[in-house]
């Protein structure tokens, strides 16, 4: 098996079918998808990202925020964030800091056939509860078997045999099970879910739950709750780690995957509908949160739900 060093990778490699490829992370395109980068320095994720798919997010070293739908967490080293299908996400630095970490994309086919020799065991609820995005309470010896479980699917990368594909797969699975025993240690211990909160931007978040498709504006929403811009602006930036646009634009965009997905309206009503004042504004906050533009997004979803 191949010697996996302690590299800085500017590279993203995606593996789907047996075919190596270069993707986004969020691509819908690949079935699985794993990477590790290393940074000297602070990094923050231009966009959030929605998609399709599972994630795993192992924090080798540094610390750093994630964001996840409506809450932020604070992710050290030996962490492991766990992330469910169609789940907002973002991570920022603390500081500027090095840090490493693994991550993994995943979707539910992918281990279809796992899941047929297994039919009563779940592999997947577990990923999308919000008491589970943060796992926190792992021992070190429990952490580094985590590690090398992900090491060993990074050592298969460049593998693309049929037997290589076997192996990864029962990797994967193998990592899913240890993971869901790991969450359900953590809540038998009452271990704290590690929510960064805030009353009054749980407030807001609320406010723009049942607003989204109304015109927003920081001004108004601040009018709402008696507070300035300013501070309003500073608040939710430092809770929750995205501009207050940035959340407005992502409950919008999950409201537009699910008509995208469950209706046969035209992209320009869709993005009436869920609160973008133009269609071109609406194809580009899609397209920089999915990978794909509304009307390539409508025919992925179509083909993987035949």
């Amino acid at each position: 098996m191949t010697t996996i060093t302690n590299r800085r990778v500017p590279r993203t490699t995606a593996v789907r079918s047996s075919v190596m490829v270069s993707e986004y992370v969020y691509s819908p395109h690949v079935d699985f998808f794993i990477d590790r980068v290393d940074r000297d320095s602070g990094y923050e994720m231009a966009n959030f990202h929605i998609h399709h798919k599972y994630e795993i997010y192992y924090e080798i070293e540094g610390s750093r925020r994630y964001f996840i739908e409506d809450a932020a967490y604070i992710v050290n080293a030996g962490c492991v964030v766990l992330i469910g299908e169609n789940q907002i996400h973002k991570t920022a630095s603390l500081g500027d800091t090095a840090s490493s970490r693994i991550v993994v994309n995943f979707s539910r086919e992918y281990l279809d056939k796992i899941m047929d020799i297994f039919p009563e065991v779940d592999f997947f609820s577990f990923l999308s509860e919000e008491h589970n995005h943060l796992l926190s309470n792992i021992t070190v010896k429990q952490q580094n078997h985590i590690q090398g479980l992900l090491q060993q699917l990074l050592a298969l990368q460049e593998e693309t045999s049929p037997e290589s594909d076997a192996l990864r797969k029962m990797l994967l699975a193998t990592l899913l099970l240890e993971l869901k025993d790991l969450c359900r240690q953590q809540q038998e211990q009452g271990g704290e879910n590690g929510r960064v909160s805030n009353h009054i931007v749980d407030q807001i978040q609320a406010y723009i739950a049942e607003h989204y498709a109304e015109k927003l504006t920081l001004t108004g929403i601040a009018s709402q709750f008696y507070i300035s811009p300013y501070y309003l602006s500073r608040l939710f930036k430092k809770s929750i780690n995205l501009s207050l646009i940035e959340y407005i634009n992502g409950v919008r965009i999950k409201a537009a995957q699910n008509l995208i997905e469950k209706s046969n309206e035209s992209i320009s009503d869709i993005a009436e509908k869920t609160g973008f004042m133009t269609t071109a504004h609406f194809r580009r906050v899609f397209k920089d949160a999915t990978g794909l533009s509304p009307q390539q997004y409508r025919q992925y979803y179509k083909r993987v739900n035949k």
